[in-house]
């Protein structure tokens, strides 16, 4: 199981090992991550523009990631999957903290102010840094004023005194 946090900086959790910065192969295999964590399956085209760059590249980033995360993992083992030209993570083993926030929020919707106090202030709580904060590519900066947004779309979060 991996958990990734992207409120912050982007961090891997597995088997009591925690993985940041560039323990990930480099910049973009750490974009790449990024990108399938924020914004799930993806095809290798897509990727290759959003990380500007030839798709060959994409797929030597693909495997630095492997490497990294899984070392002497096969590829189809991997939680890095590929199919018919596209990438994801297996949702079922790589949690991650974008979708607990968007869960949280979602669970908030429409209830009462009482009772949409708790998944509330656990969104803020998650949310208490700013996404991909140590990230400055435009991808990055979008996915941290859409989150913002929707923090602040959701209502204020109570303050406990």
């Amino acid at each position: 199981m991996f958990d990734i946090q992207l409120f912050g900086r982007l961090e891997v959790r597995t088997r009591g090992i925690r993985l940041g910065g560039d323990d990930f192969g480099g910049e973009r295999p750490r974009h790449l991550l990024a990108l399938l964590a924020l914004r799930g399956d993806r095809s290798f085209v897509e990727l290759a523009g959003l990380l500007g760059g030839p798709v060959d590249a994409v797929r030597a980033d693909v495997a630095a990631l492997r490497d990294s995360l899984e070392p002497g993992v096969r590829d189809r083992d991997s939680v890095v999957t590929s199919r018919r030209g596209r990438l994801r993570l297996v949702p079922d083993r790589v949690p991650v903290d974008t979708a607990t926030f968007d869960e949280l929020i979602a669970a908030a919707a429409g209830r009462t102010a009482e009772r949409a106090a708790r998944p509330l202030t656990a969104a803020a709580y998650l949310a208490s840094r700013p996404l991909l904060e140590d990230e400055n590519a435009p991808w990055a900066a979008e996915a941290r004023a859409e989150y913002r947004a929707k923090l602040i779309m959701a209502g204020p979060a109570p303050v406990r005194g």
